[in-house]
């Protein structure tokens, strides 16, 4: 966990948005790390990754997700409008903001991919799906951050 931690807890806090939720999905990827078996041959990045989507996951379900202001720093309508999807990962609040509307099945193999570093397979690997639609879910989740960076 400690190799792979940074990783993990940014792709917590991509896919909860609040610190508070992170820390909890951190220590249950902890403790479920410590407890579960894994199949040979899986990195240990892959195993934590698909443990913390599935701590997300618990903590998305057993909470309402607050929010995201997005305004709050800039003060009511003069949001920032980047020019470009690296100057908008440089805004948290609007990178949440964009990532948030995905699908949540889109969003998890987005923020696996841009966040995590996960290839396809390893995407496929850590949520138990198929390469193809693994793939399917990265293409479609980019597209849409792309579609929705030409609005702003």
């Amino acid at each position: 966990m400690r190799e792979h931690g940074a990783v993990v807890a940014r792709v917590c806090m991509a896919l909860l948005g609040d610190a508070a939720a992170t820390e909890h999905a951190l220590e249950r990827v902890a403790r479920d790390a410590a407890t579960t078996t894994f199949a040979e041959g899986q990195s240990a990045l892959v195993r934590l990754l698909a443990l913390a989507r599935v701590a997300c996951a618990n903590q998305l379900s057993a909470h309402a997700r607050l929010p995201v202001r997005t305004t709050a720093a800039w003060g009511e309508g003069t949001e920032p409008k980047p020019a470009t999807l690296r100057e908008t990962a440089r805004e948290p609040a609007l990178a949440r903001a964009a990532i948030g509307k995905l699908k949540p099945t889109e969003r998890e193999a987005v923020v696996l991919h841009l966040v995590g570093g996960l290839d396809a397979a390893q995407i496929a690997e850590a949520c138990g799906i198929d390469l193809e639609v693994a793939r399917q879910r990265i293409a479609r989740g980019v597209s849409q951050l792309v579609q929705e960076e030409k609005k702003r």
